[in-house]
């Protein structure tokens, strides 16, 4: 028993005899959602919201609401929200169409019933924050940092989670966090939740420190970067005719082990052209077969 065992019994019908298109369709837009001229709306004769937390697990941008109790998310390009009894989606181009998807929601729905014994049921709620609220956190400098053009743009992102309180370097710590942890009865359904303070100080410190060793790690690499190209222009300048761009390019790929037919293809040259740019390679390095050219061009920082 998992709380959703009454779809057994669900009679799917009755939606499609109150299906009806209006003009204006449920709000908060994802960005895949396209442009359609109608949206939908239809009853149904069970509460399905039991169903809600195994949707918010497995569907597209879903999100569960508290009040009202319902769950917004995207399916096959549309946004879907179901309440307990009815449901609706846009865009939709006409009846036709709305009936056809119609039967794609149910099929959806039912799919996930049937695998939800083995879903883990994500019973978060999405409580939206005011995004004047959040705006008195910011700075209120415009700083574009986070990705917005104004902090109130970044408040309002973030009020409807578009983006994380993380994207702001200027937010402050907050007093406190916590965990809270769902208590499940016999039918898999919240029946109370607890909560622990965490001491997250260690977690930041961690973090901090984790940002510092991958700068540090960076800044190397891109140290050994420019030795490398540095190393490489430095013997190729050196040789008496040195290679062009597209036989260092030809002599890379054979030290990565390429046939010519490979780099034929990889280039869009012929093999005829690949032929006569490995005969170069070989004469302008001084070597005799593949593996030495290998072997010279991963010596000078080629690889």
């Amino acid at each position: 028993m998992n709380g959703v065992d009454f779809l057994e019994k669900t009679d799917f019908t009755r939606p499609y005899d109150t299906l009806a298109l209006f003009t204006s369709g449920p709000a908060d837009h994802s960005k895949e959602i396209t442009c359609g001229s109608y949206s939908a709306r239809f009853q149904m004769e069970e509460d399905v919201s039991p169903l809600f937390p195994y949707i918010n697990a497995v569907a597209d941008h879903a999100r569960f609401y508290e009040r009202p109790v319902y769950i917004q998310f995207v399916f096959e390009k549309r946004l879907c929200a179901l309440y307990s009894r009815e449901g609706a989606f846009t865009p939709i181009g006409g009846m036709a169409e709305a009936l056809n998807f119609l039967s794609n929601i149910f099929d959806f729905i039912v799919d996930i019933y049937r695998k939800s014994p083995g879903i883990i049921p994500n019973h978060k709620k999405f409580k939206p924050s005011s995004a004047l609220d959040i705006y008195r956190l910011l700075p209120g400098s415009n700083c574009r940092a986070c990705g917005y053009t104004t902090c109130m743009a970044f408040a309002a992102a973030l009020s409807r989670q578009y983006t994380s309180i993380f994207n702001c370097p200027h937010l402050n710590r907050p007093m406190e966090e916590k965990a809270t942890f769902p208590v499940y009865d016999r039918h898999g359904n919240v029946v109370e939740t607890v909560s622990f303070d965490i001491d997250s100080d260690f977690l930041h410190q961690q973090i901090n420190s984790d940002k510092e060793q991958i700068k540090d790690l960076q800044s190397r690499l891109q140290s050994l970067e420019k030795e490398r190209i540095a190393s490489f222009d430095t013997a190729n300048s050196a040789l008496p005719a040195p290679l062009t761009q597209r036989e260092i390019e030809v002599l890379r790929l054979i030290a990565h082990g390429a046939t010519n037919n490979e780099i034929s293809m990889h280039l869009q040259i012929s093999q005829h052209t690949v032929k006569s740019h490995v005969i170069h390679i070989f004469n302008k390095i001084g070597v005799n077969d593949r593996s030495q050219a290998s072997a010279w061009g991963g010596l000078h920082g080629l690889l």
